[in-house]
């Protein structure tokens, strides 16, 4: 990017190396000692990036990717430089949003085709956790947690991300997916011989005998092919770059969606997706009870929900409770009008008691 010329005129040397290292050393020198020929030079890489988007060669939205290192590097090391001039030279920025989610009919006829249950656990976690297509190359056993209800059904349950890194963040899963999860468990235990411990990868390759983790390469891989059977994406058309539905994130945009539409609260929806917006959750969970958000995803648990069966049968369990707690209600004001009753013929029965010995008392 820099000519070897400028770098003799202003150090009077050149870089000893082409490494990366030494260049960029060499570059921030450069920087500090003559900010307006660095300037001068970022404003001609900019405008060659624009050529490129003109000439359809490049996206509108890689410019800012190939600009960001250079800021990044010349901001470390402390030296300014007029970022909003050059910010200026931008061309105008494509929708980022030209793709769509999943819909649910599209879940649906995934799990359809899906013969094996490890492709029928991706497509529920992915949908119901909504977290990016890394998460899966650390997931193990030991960071779920399930909620049960009093019945041993279960109610949900957290899943944490990113175990050990900085961005480490709570999701949740449907009961569905949580249904699915202890399948796996006991197929796991019946090709292996036992359970999986705690530390060990959530989901195992299928081919290898041996535990080794299905990472996130694989999950592409595995999902992919079970898009192509529902013919969900074509060869796409001369010119064209981008399928409809992106493969991986359109798990997480239908995620987004139904969260939206089951009015959950921006913050938790958001803290839900592993974004940063400043509220609490560096502190250990260990039960239902520590997961403050959890009522907040039980609002879009029939809306993530994939199976109709299982949105049909959540409904039934909802009008149950509703119902129930109608009975509760009846009972419990049947009760207090009882208790009002005894309280007021005891009131009656007192008066009289006390009326009598008044008279008896003026009587002598």
């Amino acid at each position: 990017m820099v000519p070897s010329k400028i770098y003799g005129e202003v150090l009077a040397r050149l870089p000893p190396s082409h490494e990366p290292e030494v260049l960029a050393g060499s570059f921030v020198e450069l920087a500090k000692k003559n900010p307006d020929i660095v300037t001068r030079i970022i404003s001609q890489f900019i405008k060659k990036d624009c050529e490129l988007i003109q000439k359809g060669e490049m996206s509108p939205n890689t410019l800012p990717n190939h600009v960001k290192p250079i800021k990044a590097l010349l901001d470390a090391n402390g030296v300014p430089l007029h970022w909003k001039s050059l910010y200026k030279l931008y061309p105008r920025l494509r929708p980022a949003a030209d793709d769509r989610a999943y819909t649910r009919e599209e879940l649906q006829r995934m799990i359809e085709v899906s013969t094996d249950i490890t492709d029928k656990l991706i497509i529920l976690m992915f949908s119901s956790g909504g977290f990016r297509v890394e998460s899966w190359n650390y997931f193990t056993w030991k960071d779920v947690i399930f909620f049960q209800n009093k019945d041993g059904s279960y109610k949900g349950a957290a899943l944490l991300v990113y175990r050990g890194d900085p961005e480490s963040y709570w999701t949740f899963l449907t009961p569905e997916c949580c249904q699915t999860l202890v399948r796996y468990r006991e197929k796991w235990k019946s090709e292996i011989g036992r359970y999986p411990k705690p530390d060990e990868p959530l989901i195992k390759t299928v081919k290898h005998p041996t535990i080794r983790r299905l990472n996130a390469i694989g999950v592409t891989k595995r999902v992919g092919k079970v898009v192509k059977s529902i013919g969900l994406r074509q060869p796409l058309p001369p010119g064209k770059k981008r399928h409809p539905v992106p493969l991986d994130h359109g798990f997480r945009k239908y995620f987004n969606t139904m969260m939206r539409r089951a009015k959950v609260n921006y913050l938790d929806k958001e803290d839900m997706m592993g974004h940063s917006v400043g509220l609490e959750k560096h502190y250990e969970r260990y039960q239902e009870e520590d997961f403050e958000r959890f009522s907040e995803y039980q609002k879009a648990i029939p809306f993530l929900t994939i199976s109709n069966e299982e949105r049909f049968r959540l409904e039934n369990m909802k009008l149950e409770a509703e119902k129930s707690g109608n009975e509760t209600t009846r009972s419990e004001i049947q009760e207090l009008k009882n208790e009002l009753k005894k309280t007021q013929s005891h009131y009656f029965n007192t008066l009289k008691v006390m009326q009598k010995i008044i008279m008896d008392w003026q009587k002598r």
